[in-house]
């Protein structure tokens, strides 16, 4: 979903909003009474479970005189949040069960008149009731309105086309086939928009998201209020979001998921304070999706990473990004994901059949990726050695903002065993001790999440995956399917490893240069469902 906001008259993210707002009285001489806005302080969150958008009223408007009413069908929303947005009106959906509550919210609100679209058998007890026709001219006739265009979407799209139709001016949102819940009388008086709730410099930052009801949505972008559609819940989801809440006195967030009022402050103070990761934000996904090359320094028999120089590498990654950008809705990260530990065939001077550097001898190589503007990952083949003790030594690089770490339970060995002669595993608990101390680091360091990288290509890797605890926000885990042969073969790992995996880990891809047959095209590496995360090349 890409980021779109909606702000009033000119000002869009460059908004210089206040600690309170108030009910301003700009417009033309010719507006009709139209919303009073409520004040609104700090950061507030209204759910509207629902969908009813009751909450939103309650917390953005102080009264109004006219109320847009909605069937729940998604064609009638679509023509009443257009409605309700030509009129700068709030709008309510009529939903089972919902008739108390929206009465005492037009009783509150002293609504004088609604204007009921679609099949909506609500009825208040006070004020005037009137139908929404069904012909595009005798709903112009009636409201007032001139539409400026007709204008199919889907009616998962509602919301988002929403938040950038025009207070007074909107489009007529279609959605499917509309059906209307009766004619308005002949002698009905026609509406009259009222003007702006809020003045530029007063209105708040509302964030909404997919999931925000269509009436919260179209309420308030109806008032005049400032608002940003994001890709997720979250103020820190992406650049476009930090920017959104960057000076804003209050901000308000409509729809599930946003978290408390405690905890929205919180991560908007984090969005405005903490280093940003590249491509902005201080959330991995689903803010962006990276492109690494995969490998060592120390030879190029591992993979790409290897076959160049720092700066030559930087510079292939980022052929391959702009490569992989026209199939992301995101934008694409170039990445590196450096092997640090090597597994060995013999046991070494300690015993642990790996291979272990000065994290020194990797510097160039995370130096030229993120100067690049790009993220670093240090892979770990840990042999016998302990995960969580092979990850201390890389501590000063991670703990810069844009470096991550990946664990390659393939190279895990049990006493005994032989790197190449089995396939190694990890267990949850040693995977939860390098996520808790990652975290930790994270934290601590006053950094944005962390990228923490599984790979698999054989349940075997991960028995006991059901175990791994997601639970800590400073780090994103993704799972990355390193299954390679036949597109078949791929996709058929690609599904497997998805089966039973906790939704809060995030699916990632490799592509081989010799091992695939063929390999995949950065087109058909982004058809994949889902679309992958994170694509490293080897």
């Amino acid at each position: 979903m890409r980021h779109i906001n909606r702000g009033v008259g000119a000002a869009v993210l460059s908004l210089c909003l206040v600690a309170s707002t108030a009910a301003c009285t700009s417009g033309s001489s010719d507006d009709a009474p139209g919303i009073t806005a409520a004040q609104v302080e700090g950061a507030r969150v209204a759910v509207d479970g629902d969908e009813s958008g009751v909450e939103t009223t309650r917390l953005l408007v102080e009264s109004a005189p006219v109320v847009v009413v909605a069937a729940p069908d998604e064609a009638a929303r679509a023509r009443a949040a257009s409605v309700a947005v030509g009129l700068r009106a709030p709008m309510l959906t009529a939903v089972a069960g919902g008739d108390d509550a929206l009465a005492d919210e037009l009783d509150r609100l002293g609504t004088e008149r609604v204007l009921r679209v679609g099949e909506v058998t609500f009825t208040p007890d006070d004020g005037e009731v009137v139908d929404a026709p069904r012909e595009r001219s005798e709903l112009e006739e009636l409201t007032g309105i001139t539409f400026e265009s007709d204008q199919e979407i889907a009616g998962d799209r509602v919301d988002d086309v929403t938040v950038h139709q025009a207070p007074g001016s909107p489009s007529l949102l279609v959605a499917g086939e509309f059906t209307a819940g009766g004619d308005p009388a002949a002698d009905v008086e026609a509406f009259s928009a009222g003007g702006p709730a809020w003045t530029a410099e007063d209105a708040p930052r509302v964030l909404v998201h997919d999931q925000t009801p269509v009436a919260a949505v179209a309420t308030a972008v109806a008032t005049g209020a400032a608002v940003s559609h994001l890709r997720a819940p979250d103020p820190r989801v992406d650049g476009g979001s930090v920017e959104a809440v960057m000076d804003a006195g209050a901000v308000v967030a409509l729809g599930p998921g946003w978290g408390t009022e405690d905890e929205l402050a919180d991560r908007v103070e984090q969005a405005r304070t903490v280093p940003e990761l590249p491509g902005g934000g201080q959330l991995l996904f689903p803010g962006r999706r990276f492109v690494a090359a995969y490998g060592s320094p120390i030879t190029p028999a591992l993979g790409i990473l290897g076959e160049q120089g720092p700066e030559e590498t930087a510079e292939r990654v980022q052929q391959l990004v702009e490569e992989y950008q026209p199939f992301s809705p995101e934008p694409v990260v170039p990445a590196f994901e450096i092997i640090g530990t090597v597994a060995a065939t013999e046991p070494g001077p300690d015993g642990n059949y790996t291979n272990e550097w000065d994290p020194e001898v990797f510097v160039p190589m995370v130096d030229a990726i993120t100067g690049a503007g790009g993220y670093a990952v240090i892979d770990l083949q840990p042999g016998m050695a302990d995960l969580l003790d092979q990850a201390k030594p890389f501590e000063e690089l991670l703990r810069r903002p844009n470096v991550g770490l990946a664990l390659d339970p393939e190279w895990k060995l049990e006493p005994g065993q032989r790197p190449g002669a089995q396939i190694g595993s990890a267990s949850a608990e040693e995977i939860n001790r390098v996520t808790h101390w990652l975290a930790d680091l994270a934290r601590d360091t006053g950094g944005p999440q962390k990228l923490l990288i599984l790979h698999q290509f054989s349940l075997a890797m991960l028995t006991d995956r059901e175990d791994i605890d997601t639970s800590r926000p400073e780090v994103a885990i993704s799972l990355h399917a390193d299954g390679h042969g036949t597109p078949e073969m791929k996709l058929e790992t690609w599904e497997v490893l998805q089966q039973g995996l906790s939704p809060d880990i995030w699916m990632a891809w490799k592509n081989f240069y010799d091992e695939d047959t063929p390999t995949f095209t950065p087109e058909q590496t982004m058809a994949v469902e889902p679309r992958p995360w994170f694509v490293s090349y080897q």
